[in-house]
């Protein structure tokens, strides 16, 4: 057999039917690939689909008995494949039918070549393209040919790294690792809210494992727990470089272009900006937008924006995402901040004492977050008080507090005339 295609999957039942339709309408011999399936323990509906296609002659299926992560799923779907070579492919991405066809004759037209990789296209939830990237200028794990022999022989992928295996793979391959590019984009990334390599706190984990002296010294280990990353110290005041973030994509269902929609004669962005440079504290306003207009508006009131990919613009990304793109590009662009504040556009009650009132108690209480709630105690999501360290991390900070705004959040037309009517400006 010359190929196998490995998918690995985790709660992926969403996604998977269509990567496994574009993976069985490859335009190359049945009996010349095999697609094989390692689930890696779903809680969700994922096996009962597999199940649907246990009918093909060419498909196979493996359920782990816990969740291992993707390297550990990965090597196990290499060490059951019959194929020469192999290809791993994500549950919720999908393929073009001549993926095989192109990719095989190019790994046996050049035998010395380690592995080839294809360029890909970013697709949103519904296949929309969005933008075509090309794996020598921004790689990813899947869509990549490997010889299935020669990563079998030099120790497949670390399974102890849940996230960067790809990256580990290269690094400890050094220069073995010889990588061709087709620049052919056959793969289909799919950008949604569950995306793996939206989990940045861990990415960025383990990013510092893979450049840390003691694992550049061993390049290869079963067990990464002797490997302790600690938050790098931050000695400043808290409130030294206080800077305000406005994540302000163009898109809204419910109200459409919500974050500009006019509210007491002005943009709703407008009453943000204009809170974030009434505060004693705050020493820069961003905004973080893909959306030209916005763009206009907000450089009119006086912030600076920050250009949001368009990854990171749809609307099922979470907010926190482009907070941390936006943090990131003020820190290698800017200053690095002390405190970042999360403002939310579509919350035009808010004022400087407000954001005031909030870095007093996060000073006070020594809290390395704040959330803003209203009078029941339920959160608002205007502001979102953060120390630097807390903005990448997975999870709530477990040392939280909240404080009372009652702000009203706008997501609908009769948001804004009950604003309108009941509160001036």
């Amino acid at each position: 057999m010359k190929v196998s295609i490995i998918i690995t999957s985790y709660n992926y039942s969403r996604y998977i039917e269509r990567c496994l339709r574009s993976c069985f309408s490859q335009n190359f011999p049945k009996k010349e690939y095999e697609v094989i399936v390692v689930d890696d323990a779903s809680t969700d509906d994922t096996v009962e689909i597999l199940e649907k296609f246990k009918f093909y002659p060419n498909f196979r299926y493996i359920v782990n008995k816990e969740n291992v992560g993707v390297a550990k799923s990965a090597n196990v779907g290499i060490s059951a494949c019959l194929g020469r070579y192999f290809i791993r492919v994500d549950a919720d991405d999908y393929v073009n039918s001549e993926m095989l066809l192109f990719m095989v004759k190019y790994l046996e037209s050049n035998i010395n070549a380690f592995c080839v990789a294809c360029d890909y296209i970013l697709v949103d939830n519904f296949g929309k393209k969005l933008e075509r990237k090309y794996a020598q200028n921004d790689p990813v794990s899947c869509g990549i040919m490997y010889r299935t022999d020669l990563i079998t022989k030099y120790g497949m992928y670390n399974s102890d790294f849940r996230h960067r295996e790809e990256e580990e793979l290269r690094q400890r391959l050094a220069d073995f690792y010889d990588i061709h590019y087709l620049n052919i984009p056959f793969y289909r990334y799919r950008m949604h809210d569950a995306n793996k390599t939206k989990q940045l706190s861990e990415m960025e984990r383990y990013k510092k494992i893979l450049e840390h002296n003691e694992y550049q010294k061993t390049k290869f280990s079963e067990d990464l727990s002797y490997i302790e990353i600690e938050p790098e110290p931050d000695e400043r005041p808290v409130d030294q470089h206080v800077v305000v973030v406005i994540p302000a994509r163009g898109g809204s269902e419910r109200l459409k272009r919500k974050n500009i929609y006019p509210i007491w004669g002005k943009p709703m962005i407008y009453w943000a900006i204009m809170a974030a440079k009434q505060s004693k504290y705050v020493n820069a306003v961003y905004v973080s937008t893909e959306d030209l207009e916005i763009k206009e508006i907000s450089e009119k009131y006086g912030a600076v924006v920050i250009d949001r990919p368009v990854e990171l613009s749809q609307s099922r990304v979470y907010k926190q995402s482009a907070i941390c793109h936006a943090v990131n590009e003020i820190s290698k662009n800017y200053t690095k901040p002390t405190l970042v504040i999360s403002l939310q556009a579509n919350s035009p009650q808010v004022e400087g004492r407000h954001i005031d009132e909030g870095i007093n108690h996060l000073i006070k209480y020594k809290k390395q977050e704040l959330i803003s709630v209203d009078d029941n105690l339920n959160q608002n999501a205007a502001i979102r008080i953060m120390k630097y360290n807390a903005v990448f991390q997975k999870t709530l900070s477990t040392n939280l507090g909240v404080f009372i705004t009652n702000l009203h959040d706008v997501h609908k037309k009769d948001d804004v005339e009950f604003l309108e009517e009941n509160y001036k400006r």
